[in-house]
């Protein structure tokens, strides 16, 4: 599943690509909120001044978990750090920025193996530099393993020759 969306940063159309957790999540929670009402949202652009409207209509709804009746159609900038802090706060952890899921985002990807270029896009990064430089560490832990897939690969598709056989020109 990929989702279409704006990258405001660059003023341009990404396509990112979700991994299955994720699209499990998005099903999941869509069974409740997809057949919603729409809201018209005004979306301030980095342009000063600049701002378009979109007709949303939300995959989050407050209203569904609310505690009491004053929850409004969708979440507020701050609501969302609250209900962020308490939860990593409920689970024992460490406090973090939301923002810092990124960061763990990245690291994870890469020690599983994704392409720098990939990661970098997914981030919205115009390039792979970022990557490279903030998360290379943790590319470089890989090495051991990149020897391998290369010696596993690069035998399926130009074998060795044998050895014993003298070519004669």
């Amino acid at each position: 599943m990929n989702l279409p969306c704006q990258k405001l940063k660059l003023e341009r159309t990404g396509l990112f690509f979700l991994i299955e957790p994720a699209i499990e999540a998005l099903r999941s929670q869509a069974e409740m909120t997809r057949f919603g009402k729409q809201h018209e949202v005004e979306v301030n652009l980095r342009e000063y001044g600049r701002k378009e409207k979109h007709e949303c209509t939300f995959v989050f709804d407050p209203r569904l978990t609310g505690r009491n009746y004053l929850a409004g159609d969708h979440y507020a900038v701050g609501s969302i750090k609250k209900i962020w802090d308490a939860h990593i706060k409920r689970a024992g952890l460490r406090h973090r920025n939301a923002y810092q899921t990124r960061h763990t985002y990245a690291c994870w990807s890469l020690s599983a193996g994704a392409n720098p270029n990939f990661i970098a896009t997914q981030m919205g990064h115009a390039d792979a530099q970022m990557v490279y430089k903030v998360y290379g560490k943790w590319m470089a832990e890989k090495n051991t393993e990149q020897v391998a897939l290369l010696n596993q690969k690069l035998s399926d598709f130009a074998p060795s020759l044998p050895h014993d056989e003298v070519m004669n020109g």
